[in-house]
């Protein structure tokens, strides 16, 4: 069955909606990870095929790492929203309520720790110039640096994220 069909068998059933949805990221998976190996070898070994193939490759691959990163970003920006009791649209809200702003400056915070991804993506996800992710990591890096207990929040915050069962080493100032 085609996930499509899937899908619109699934209905209005939420179980089944959830189960489309682990089909779908798999059947996903599945097929994104050899079409990016043989991507990688066409781009490896540029003189066995055509500069057009070669550019071609090398833009696809760009773009698979673009969503595999947006992917991740909307993942923490969702785990860190939950911590906080907000919906997701709440964070990329043009709200300047300060519980808000907090949480938004952190979730930027953190996106850009766990994925690395560049501050343009990261303020893009968040209806946000480049230059407010900056500043906002920025902002809670400073207060990490005066606060030891907020630091501890932050990296166990992070663990939960990452699933990782032991602390993360601070990046290097």
């Amino acid at each position: 069955m085609m996930l499509t069909e899937l899908y619109y068998y699934c209905g209005n059933n939420p179980t089944a909606k959830a189960a489309g949805r682990v089909l779908s990221g798999i059947a996903t998976d599945e097929l994104v990870s050899p079409l990016e190996s043989a991507l990688r070898r066409l781009r490896a070994e540029p003189a066995n095929v055509s500069p057009a193939i070669a550019e071609l490759a090398r833009r696809t691959l760009a773009s698979l790492t673009r969503i595999r990163i947006e992917e991740r970003v909307a993942n923490v920006s969702g785990h860190v929203a939950r911590e906080f009791r907000l919906p997701l649209a709440e964070l990329q809200s043009r709200s300047r309520e300060q519980r808000i702003t907090f949480a938004r400056q952190l979730a930027m915070f953190v996106c850009r720790e766990i994925t690395g991804a560049p501050f343009a993506l990261i303020g893009q996800h968040f209806n946000r110039d480049h230059s407010t992710a900056v500043h906002a990591h920025r902002l809670i890096e400073r207060r990490l640096a005066r606060e030891p207990r907020f630091r501890v929040l932050i990296e166990k915050l992070q663990r939960q994220i990452t699933g990782a069962d032991h602390a993360t080493p601070a990046r290097p100032a």
